[in-house]
């Protein structure tokens, strides 16, 4: 039996208790200081969750991040970072206060972390630099992606994901703590790649949901979305995010799996990130939907993109991209650095120049 920390009681921070308690490993899920809710509602009856609406195991051990000191830090096998994009300075934080030995630190937390113009670095280099900084520059990092929705994940639906390290064997480990019968855990050694997918699935997912709002079939007695587009568009967020995540220091190929196709389509499929682009649809511009119908809410998409775009901007500079390949990434960065309407459609593919690449 293992010890697994969990940093952040939100929807998947929580949910990968339910593996890791299914499995026999205690599990100690630690609320941020945006938490306390749910942390106190766990106490009191593991069932209510305020968010997940989906039932924990009664074995979860539920604890405010006061109560979490270098003790806990120090008996985990395991720390998982579960927090959203947002969090990750402060997750460090809590890092470097806990961690006092080498030892696995897995990632549910995605984004890109901006270097000023070079190309975006990975959340991993980021607490790898600052427990490197600490001495403990070789704690193994994990990177988890692939399509999970929480909510599925904890009411144990099947769900299939990566685990990527650049030591596979450390990847390896951790899936066999993990795996259930309902949690199929692939592993890799493109850490980049995955983390890089990862995060971009988030951005694109806002110009593929956009589609559905914007092209609809008028001939049905309730009018419904046209699949065509939105599939065109998917398969143009897959290719850009390919080149992206070779840009970034991954291999291209991990974009057409779990990490990025697979992610992708879950996302587009419901979320915040899914129901910003069908407002971006409908023409309205980031602003009015952040400061309307998703006021208060965190959209990772938007960070992600705000983090991509000094590094892409300069690389088109150099002449190390080429922006005409990256047609829906360059519209998405209009609406979200100039508040613009998004403006790409199906005729913004461009296949004539950009034919379809392959894996091989």
């Amino acid at each position: 039996m293992a010890k697994i920390l969990i940093l952040g009681a939100g929807v998947m921070g929580s949910s990968l208790s339910v593996p890791a308690l299914d499995n026999g490993h205690e599990v100690l899920l630690a609320g941020t200081h945006l938490d306390v809710e749910i942390i106190d509602a766990l106490k009191a009856d593991r069932s209510k969750h305020p968010t997940l609406r989906a039932p924990l195991p009664t074995e979860v051990i539920p604890l405010q991040i006061g109560e979490v000191g270098p003790e806990q830090g120090a008996a985990a096998d395991v720390i998982v970072v579960g927090v959203s994009s947002p969090g990750i300075d402060w997750v460090i934080g809590q890092l470097i206060r806990l961690v006092d030995r080498p030892k696995p630190i897995a990632l549910v937390t995605k984004g890109l972390a901006e270097t000023g113009h070079e190309k975006p670095g990975a959340f991993t280099d980021r607490v790898r630099n600052a427990l490197g900084a600490k001495g403990l520059g070789d704690c193994a990092l994990i990177g988890i992606g692939g399509p999970c929705i929480a909510r599925e994940l904890a009411l144990r639906q099947p769900t299939s994901v990566v685990f990527a390290s650049d030591e596979l064997s450390v990847a390896a480990d951790f899936a066999r703590m993990m795996q259930t019968e309902y949690y199929r855990v692939h592993t890799s050694d493109d850490l980049l790649g995955v983390e890089a997918c990862a995060a971009l699935k988030n951005f694109y997912a806002i110009g593929v949901s956009a589609m559905i709002s914007r092209y609809v079939n008028p001939d049905k007695a309730e009018p419904a979305p046209a699949k065509n587009p939105t599939a065109a568009v998917f398969n143009q967020a897959i290719q850009e995010m390919a080149r992206l995540a070779a840009w970034i220091g991954g291999r291209r190929e991990t974009a057409f799996d779990l990490a990025g196709a697979g992610d992708l389509h879950v996302t587009v499929g419901g979320g915040r990130n899914s129901k910003l682009g069908k407002h971006l649809g409908a023409n309205l511009a980031v602003t009015q939907v952040m400061e309307g119908p998703l006021k208060g809410e965190t959209v990772e998409g938007l960070d992600t993109g705000r983090s991509l775009a000094p590094g892409l901007f300069s690389a088109f500079e150099r002449g190390t991209l080429n922006p005409g390949a990256f047609p829906l990434a360059c519209a998405l960065l209009d609406a979200i650095l100039k508040n613009k309407l998004f403006a790409f459609d199906h005729g913004s593919l461009g296949t004539a120049l950009y034919p379809m690449e392959t894996t091989s």
